[in-house]
């Protein structure tokens, strides 16, 4: 019986989608990293303990939008297969329990990135935004921001706070319609945004940026979430270079042009203004997009072989595959050529 467990443990975890394994290391990485220089943390802010605090953020973070995320998509769910058949309607909410599955590794993701921005200080004392705005002076001619300037309005402003903070739901929801059509896709959307996600989070621990909008002075204030400029910078999430913003409205827009073309008409302005945003906010550097809009190709050409490397060890553990997986297994690279 105890070798029949061990045996059925060892095929389900081969079962696991590489995204799984891949989010599972990087949370273990963070946790080594959170508990080896607690004391160092502490020390910086002169607070006995101050460590704990980024487990409060993220229980917050949990407390609120996790169980939110996860019963609205419930109810979408069940109001699109409300009018199915039932055997249809059983096929929908498979696939809702594999989008679970996909969403996970999101929620890992919660606990890195906040590890990340207390860390960065401790781990890479300084920063580099003068690099940045050396490179964007020699590139553009002056800083971004600058330019900006005379197009700064209120109503510009809200719109632009909107279109960064969409970004956010819009990575979820692109989630959502690849899941439930192409969950074979979506395993490569994830992976993909992963990596991306995980890539960007390595060079802000080597390139410390917290953006023009701290470092820049003498420009008329933004206004909404834009932030402004502040003598201490300590506490500034170092999370800039490269803008991931940028990378994962990439990914998004690629997979959508390959998936679901149709909704392009959508994505394409929808994403340019997000990136847009991104600057007129003051949040990121050019060079900070250019960055992210190159790591967020890359990892969607990466993601494609990577799934393809992993497929035998999912071909031979077929337990888990999602509805819809095993008959197209073979077209599964998005950006396959033929």
């Amino acid at each position: 019986m105890n070798g029949f467990s061990i045996a059925r443990i060892g095929h389900k975890l081969r079962a696991l989608e590489l995204f799984e394994w891949l989010g599972a290391a990087a949370t273990a990485a963070a946790l080594v990293i959170f508990w080896r220089y607690a004391g160092a943390l502490d020390q910086l802010a002169g607070v006995p303990g101050y460590h704990w605090r980024v487990v409060g953020l993220i229980a917050g973070i949990y407390g609120r939008f996790i169980p939110c995320a996860v019963a609205v998509t419930a109810g979408l769910i069940a109001l699109v297969s409300w009018r199915m058949q039932s055997s249809r309607r059983g096929q929908v909410w498979r696939r809702y329990g594999y989008a679970l599955r996909l969403f996970l590794p999101y929620c890992a993701l919660l606990i890195v990135f906040r590890i990340v921005n207390f860390y960065v200080p401790v781990l890479h004392p300084g920063l580099r935004d003068a690099a940045l705005q050396q490179l964007d002076a020699h590139w553009f001619g002056k800083q971004i921001a600058q330019w900006l300037v005379p197009y700064v309005n209120p109503w510009l402003t809200h719109l632009a706070t909107a279109a960064y903070v969409s970004w956010f739901w819009l990575l979820f929801f692109t989630l959502l319609m690849l899941a439930l059509t192409q969950p074979d896709v979506a395993a490569e959307y994830v992976l993909a945004s992963l990596l991306a996600f995980y890539t960007g989070y390595v060079c802000y621990v080597l390139v410390p940026v917290v953006g023009p909008g701290y470092t820049l002075t003498g420009l008329p204030p933004v206004g909404d979430i834009a932030p402004r400029p502040q003598a201490d910078l300590t506490w500034v999430a170092r999370d800039c270079f490269p803008s991931l913003h940028t990378a994962l409205t990439v990914i998004m827009t690629l997979y959508i042009g390959r998936c679901r073309k149709h909704w392009l008409w959508l994505y394409v302005p929808w994403g340019a203004f997000i990136v847009g945003a991104t600057l007129y906010l003051r949040f990121h550097y050019g060079w900070d997009d250019v960055a992210g809009a190159a790591l967020g190709v890359v990892m969607s050409y990466v993601a494609p072989a990577f799934q393809a490397w992993w497929r035998p060890a999912r071909v031979a553990a077929p337990i888990s595959s999602p509805p819809g997986v095993a008959d197209t297994l073979e077209n599964s690279a998005v950006f396959r050529h033929t």
